[in-house]
């Protein structure tokens, strides 16, 4: 009788545990536009940081705006296309091209020559903290979900 009763409780508590794991966020298209004080901003460095429970940084969305201010996210999850159905944090922050990123002389004259040709800058710095971000954005399906920042939030 007891090995009766164990098994049913062993069988309820895996029952119970596997019906308390977390079903994943769905991962939908999301494209937009970043703009500050009104103009579009070009290369930038978007990120969209689901407030998830149970999941992780595989969820973050990430992207670079165009020269038109435009972004279409890719998720770190398989690097599919999108960001997860969720509540979002948005940190916007200057974008640094790969082969600008060395400590050379060579590397970083290329870095502030590009830095002083980008358009509607800086961005604030408040922006691409995450505990300081203004920026919340609610992905409910797919679609478009603009950006707009401003120097005086």
């Amino acid at each position: 009788m007891s090995t009766r009763i164990t098994s049913l409780l062993t069988a309820g508590l895996v029952a119970a545990v596997a019906g308390c794991a977390s079903k994943p966020p769905a991962i939908v298209a999301v494209d937009g536009t970043a703009t500050l004080d009104g103009a579009p901003l070009p290369f930038a460095q978007v990120e969209f940081i689901p407030e998830l429970k149970n999941f992780g940084a595989e969820y973050n969305s990430s992207a670079v705006t165009d020269e038109n201010g435009h972004f279409v996210l890719v998720c770190a999850l398989g690097q599919q296309s999108g960001a997860a159905v969720a509540t979002h944090k948005v940190l916007v922050s200057e974008y640094t091209p790969d082969d600008m990123r060395g400590m050379s002389g060579q590397a970083q004259a290329k870095l502030a020559d590009y830095q002083a040709k980008q358009k509607n800058r800086p961005i604030p710095a408040e922006y691409g903290v995450l505990a300081k971000t203004p920026l919340t954005v609610q992905v409910k399906s797919a679609g478009t979900y603009d950006l707009k920042l401003s120097r005086n939030p």
